[in-house]
């Protein structure tokens, strides 16, 4: 009967986590990827991503039914980002540079509701391209037929 629960929730949250990736793919984040994990209270699990170069996006976790906090840690090149928040949902913004990098990901699911000791968690990235501004260093002077002179 566990196991059969277990499947339910992992389905609604799956569901979830889909419906939110698709809304991140509609804004533009076409690279992305999720994970499912089951965690037990207070045990850390620490993963590997390989987002890509050059793109700027989210890591983000979703907790289950019971979890109620939820803490992640990103390490990787030039990036150390902590979720200090109590919540069931951090996001972590981040950007990955010109080289490729790998980036350990470490979860925690710090509190749990109904006195659970575990439940299932979905850990996910969506990224896109950097967006590059183009510097004008040099205004232009105006179009006569704009200005109306």
């Amino acid at each position: 009967m566990s196991i059969f629960l277990l499947i339910v929730s992992l389905c609604s949250l799956s569901e979830e986590v889909g419906s939110l990736m698709d809304d991140y793919r509609f804004n533009g984040y076409s690279s992305q990827w999720n994970r499912g994990l089951y965690l037990h209270l207070n045990e850390p699990y620490t993963f590997l991503i390989y987002p890509g170069m050059n793109l700027e996006g989210v890591l983000c976790g979703i907790g289950g039914d019971a979890v109620f906090d939820l803490q992640m840690e990103l390490r990787g090149g030039d990036v150390n980002i902590i979720d200090t928040e109590p919540d069931d949902l951090p996001v972590l913004r981040f950007a990955t540079g010109s080289a490729s990098t790998v980036y350990s990901v470490t979860v925690t699911a710090g509190d749990m509701l109904y006195g659970v000791t575990a439940d299932s968690v979905y850990v996910f990235f969506a990224m896109r391209p950097v967006t590059m501004e183009i510097e004008n260093s040099v205004p232009g002077e105006p179009d006569l037929a704009i200005t109306g002179e």
